[in-house]
């Protein structure tokens, strides 16, 4: 099965809260929330939010909620590094599993997780290597570097924090979070409050679906504005 099969079935949604959910088997897919990154730019003296962290972890409580999702995948970069998990993060992880107790939930190790995973377990979320087959998909935190065409399992990866690029009129323009939807891989956006962005340009057989507040949006080639090469 392609992934736009798989979306078409409905074994796949994607969701304009920059999520993915599996609806047979009630799984939440999300990338890069990058927890403690605002409070580690500010550590090191560079402006930086305040509330990120806590805002992106109200939203993806909600959407497990409003979804009654019974497990959640993070696909890599969990935390933004070791240092990010300081204790008012980590009893924040505690108090947020604490009222989902029921939640299955599993990080995939990310290149920023290497340090910080070790201390995953102690607020609930275990961390497994990467390409895992959680739900039935292959996850994992890079994407691949080819999109397979042998039969298996779809992958769902993350890492890049695609956008996209809208162009209007006169020199107008707006940078969007976007699914890249290959054959047999979807790349997720950044889930996170404060992560920044990567301009993606869809490749051979790759379309692009734009997450915009509270729907999704087919990419339209017209108004789109190519990424520098």
């Amino acid at each position: 099965m392609t992934a736009d099969e798989a979306l078409r079935r409905g074994a796949l949604a994607l969701l304009p809260e920059r999520a993915v959910y599996c609806p047979p088997e009630r799984t939440l897919f999300v990338a890069d929330l990058h927890l403690g990154k605002a409070a580690a730019f500010r550590a090191a003296g560079a402006p930086a939010p305040f509330g990120a962290s806590e805002e992106t972890l109200r939203r993806l409580g909600a959407l497990c909620d409003d979804l009654g999702a019974e497990r959640l995948v993070v696909l890599g970069d969990f935390a933004h590094a070791r240092a990010s998990l300081t204790d008012g993060l980590s009893e924040s992880l505690r108090a947020w599993r604490r009222t989902r107790a029921a939640l299955d939930c599993v990080v995939v190790i990310g290149n920023h997780d290497r340090r910080a995973a070790p201390l995953y377990a102690g607020c609930g979320f275990p961390a497994v290597e990467e390409p895992s087959l959680l739900s039935g998909f292959a996850c994992r935190h890079h994407p691949l570097d080819q999109d397979p065409r042998q039969p298996g399992p779809i992958a769902l990866a993350g890492h890049i924090h695609p956008v996209a690029r809208l162009s209007g009129r006169g020199r107008d323009s707006v940078r969007l979070p976007c699914f890249v939807i290959g054959r047999r891989q979807i790349v997720l956006p950044a889930f996170g409050e404060f992560t920044g962005g990567a301009l993606v340009w869809p490749e051979e057989g790759e379309r692009i679906v734009l997450a915009a507040p509270g729907r999704l949006v087919d990419w339209p080639r017209s108004a789109a504005m190519r990424a520098p090469s």
